[in-house]
């Protein structure tokens, strides 16, 4: 795998920054619906080939530029893959809002 660039980095974070606020441009309600209601904790558990996987998706979700390009992506996807990548994306969202909420304190 090739360096994620600043560039993309930075589109990145301003798309997770949006979504903390509440604004999901990358996904629509029902594929974010979708990837939840589908979550099964026994899928879940975090073997090595799961949690490659989930890597190599958000590499490439990442590597994209355009919104249009990522919801592309997104698109090409399997459901199993589309939800796994929407629930780690969420993750990383959640994640940012508590790390906001810890340097406040």
């Amino acid at each position: 795998m090739t360096d994620l660039t600043h560039d993309c980095l930075e589109r990145m974070d301003q798309l997770i920054y949006q979504s903390a606020n509440g604004i999901h441009i990358l996904f629509e309600k029902r594929e974010i619906v979708r990837a939840i209601q589908d979550e099964d904790p026994r899928l879940e558990e975090n073997t090595i080939e799961k949690l490659k996987l989930v890597q190599e998706l958000l590499y490439k979700f990442i590597r994209t530029k355009s919104v249009e390009e990522k919801r592309e992506f997104l698109c090409s996807l399997g459901d199993h893959e589309q939800a796994l990548l929407i629930r780690a994306y969420f993750k990383i969202v959640d994640n940012s809002i508590l790390n906001k909420i810890a340097e406040k304190h």
